[in-house]
């Protein structure tokens, strides 16, 4: 394995996790005021190669490093190819892949009769008056854009070429004088001087009004001089003379609703980015069209009339169930799940703080167990839909790739016609069986160079819908001057990415929103990772069968989906009544969540808590295979945790606080036969790490599972042991009802 890590004084690490598990630092000085927030992939075409780290500093830096895998030595580079400075804390930052209307018009397409405000949150993109203040037609001229976000709520999309052009640099000619003894220290002084003159201070920030419902762009404040009280000299390192981004490649900039402690871009609709924080509920923002796409509301009113507060910690989508889905952890152990095609308030709450959770001596100060009132779900992670395809595909041609997709869905679509009723209202493609065997099936291909002129094709098209503009222009690169944005482009602009004999790469969408669940994975400020699992459709219909049956008393008896789906509204109402009866005492007081208008309900089960760290883990990263998952600690620890097997492979002591980390999708030769400081404490004896030997732990695990899992590890066996999922792993269940599953299994 080949994990990227960074680190609270601002240095990023290399690791080799082989045998000898090498570790390559950067030969920079330490400093706590650069701590590294979060870091992406941003190589090569699109930001899909993983050859250049962009990291995004606590002090506004954002900064791309060349990372030399192929070296005799590898490393990562103690220069930065190019760096930009926002006005305060970077918090995240992403690649805007470029494969958007690769699957965009098919998504569109597919449900756009179905829902009365689909075009509320899948717009089209032909009129020059909705995208003005977006990035739509810079996305489909530049290949490279990275957007990043403050917690402020400064958000900039900037072009991330790294050619000469793309750069600011200080005029010699007018400063030799002052210079003229190659004095570096007043270099860098004339440079920062200059540039915040002339970049940063002439930045116009659009200000969104998150209060408008209809998102009206009449509505869009201009507003500058956001760095007044920047100092650049003390930011500034010394690489970074005529090293910084030019006015010309800063295409947007927002000021969007804050805080913000937590940021997502979708992974396959890049131009969705997802903001929430402490109190600031989440929203969807359109970075084409620079609107807010879509925008949550709070979680409601207690019976004492008290605002109960969002306060979102980490944000992702659920692309394997919905493209419109999105899961929210906070700071008070909540795990709320959105549906932006059914309303803006919840449509599931997971709370983990039940009676179940907390140790009877939670109280005792000199012991090393804790409350879990204090639980703070700090990360989400799920897998990754896009991945580089290793088999020769110079001849691919997508038109066919795409014939062959929609085969495949007519094929489907009959079967499911065949066996579920059409008043079914979100049913999806497949059976778990079917699921099962094609979960790493391919939805499409994609060529570089093809996704280029296509995309290129779709600006021609834009262009010429356009009245009292200028002629439609083919194969041109967008120059901006530094007063306004309008395109202006001569035949000798024609540039492309990849060279003319250059045939491109190829990469791999995963089939998406075709699956009834999906597994995420979660961690906590105490060290732990849990795996929880979000179902939905026919999976929660069999899942609330089993759960009716457990507490009527009945003989539980498997049944079709047909069946199921006819009895689909009495299962609801039986789960309707079931939530409002086992409320935490938490929110004991709240409405209970639930998706109306005929949408598809939500249900969470915790399956696999694991005690990991011995502090608050950072970051979470899933291997693009989905079966190793990162896990970068306070502890100054890095972990490397075998999914399927739930074993740690690798344990390793990187010597700082780590603040995130990135696997390399390359794998590299792992240890089969983990030393025995390798296992992890999991759930039971969580809370007696080191106080008993390998095998008593493992015997009491095993112990604990048969006391506590339920059916749902079961459910795809023959149910010897229960014939319903276990209250324990549920997160909404309370006492009451685990003695009854308990009553059934006796």
């Amino acid at each position: 394995m080949q994990v990227i890590t960074s680190d609270k004084i601002g240095l990023i690490q290399y690791i080799k996790c082989t045998a000898g598990n090498s570790i390559f630092e950067q030969n920079l000085p330490a400093d706590l005021n650069r701590k590294i927030n979060n870091m992406t992939w941003s190589g090569g075409y699109g930001g899909y190669e993983e050859s250049e780290i962009t990291i995004c500093r606590e002090n506004g830096l954002v900064e791309s490093f060349q990372f030399y895998e192929n070296a005799e030595n590898p490393h990562v580079s103690d220069t930065a190819s190019l760096s930009f400075l926002s006005c305060s804390n970077c918090i995240y930052t992403r690649m805007l892949n470029h494969h958007h209307n690769v699957i965009y018009e098919d998504i569109l397409n597919e449900h756009k009769d179905k829902y009365a405000n689909y075009l509320n949150f899948m717009p089209v993109y032909n009129n020059n008056e909705k995208v003005k203040n977006g990035i739509y037609e810079d996305y489909l001229l530049n290949s490279r854009l990275l957007v990043t976000v403050n917690s402020t709520g400064h958000v900039h999309v900037l072009n991330w070429e790294h050619d000469e052009s793309s750069k600011y640099y200080l005029n010699d000619t007018l400063y030799k004088n002052e210079i003229k003894n190659e004095d570096i220290q007043k270099k860098m002084q004339l440079y920062c001087e200059n540039y915040k003159k002339d970049v940063l201070n002439k930045i116009q920030y659009k200000k969104i009004d998150d209060k408008d419902n209809n998102n009206n762009n009449n509505n869009i404040i201009i507003t500058n001089n956001e760095y007044e009280h920047v100092n650049l000299q003390k930011i500034c390192k010394d690489y970074h003379y005529n090293n910084m981004i030019a006015k010309e490649n800063i295409l947007q900039s927002y000021i969007l609703s804050n805080p913000i402690n937590a940021a997502c871009v979708n992974e396959l609709l890049t131009n969705r980015l997802a903001i929430g924080g402490y109190k600031n509920c989440l929203k969807v923002f359109d970075l084409f069209t620079g609107t807010y796409l879509w925008k949550s509301k709070g979680l409601g009113v207690s019976l004492l009339h008290l605002n109960c507060e969002t306060l979102i910690k980490s944000l992702n989508f659920l692309n394997d169930i919905n493209v419109n889905i999105l899961c929210a952890s906070t700071y008070d152990h909540k795990i709320i799940l959105y549906d932006m095609r059914c309303q803006p308030k919840p449509v599931y709450i997971y709370d983990h703080y039940k009676t179940q959770n907390v140790i009877e001596n939670k109280y005792n100060y000199f012991d090393h167990n804790y409350s879990e009132s204090d639980l703070v779900f700090t990360n989400i992670c799920n897998t990754s839909h896009i991945y580089s395809d290793d088999i020769d595909t110079k001849t691919l041609d997508m038109k066919d790739e795409k014939i062959k997709k929609e085969n495949y869905h007519k094929h489907e679509n009959i079967s499911d016609n065949e066996n579920n009723d059409d008043q079914h209202n979100n049913s999806h493609k497949d059976d778990d069986q079917h699921i099962h065997n094609n979960k790493d099936s391919i939805y499409i291909k994609f060529n570089t160079n093809q996704i280029q002129l296509q995309n290129l094709e779709i600006f021609n098209k834009f262009k010429e819908q356009k009245k009292n503009d200028i002629q439609p222009i083919k194969n041109k690169k967008r120059k901006l001057t530094h007063n306004d944005h309008s395109l202006k482009t001569t035949e000798k602009d024609i540039v492309l990415y990849n060279k003319t004999e250059d045939t491109g790469k190829t990469y791999c969408i995963k089939k998406f929103s075709h699956n009834d669940s999906q597994t995420i994975y979660v961690s906590d400020n105490y060290g732990s990772v849990y795996s929880f699992e979000i179902i939905t459709g026919n999976k929660l219909l069999h899942y609330l069968y089993r759960k009716k049956c457990a507490i009527e008393k009945i003989t539980y008896d498997k049944k079709s989906d047909k069946y199921l789906l006819k009895i689909k509204d009495k299962l609801y109402e039986f789960y309707k009544d079931f939530q409002n009866n086992n409320k935490t005492h938490m929110r004991n007081d709240l409405p209970t969540m639930w998706a109306k208008n005929d949408f598809d309900q939500f249900h969470i089960n915790l399956i696999k808590k694991i005690k990991l760290h011995n502090g608050g883990i950072s970051f979470l990263f899933l291997h693009k295979r989905g079966k190793f998952l990162c896990s970068a600690s306070y502890d100054r620890f890095i972990i490397i945790l075998n999914t399927e097997t739930r074993k740690v492979i690798k344990r390793i002591h990187v010597g700082h606080v780590l603040t995130s980390c990135l696997f390399h999708s390359k794998t590299l030769e792992e240890s089969t036969h983990p030393k025995g400081d390798n296992d992890c404490v999991s759930w039971a004896d969580s809370s007696e790490e080191g106080e008993e030997d390998d095998d008593e732990e493992d015997d009491e695990e095993d112990d604990e599972e048969d006391e506590e899992e339920d059916g749902e590890e079961d459910e795809e066996e023959d149910g010897e042991e229960d014939g319903e999922e276990d209250e324990e792993e549920d997160g909404e269940e309370d006492d009451e009802e685990d003695d009854d599953d308990e009553n059934d299994d006796e």
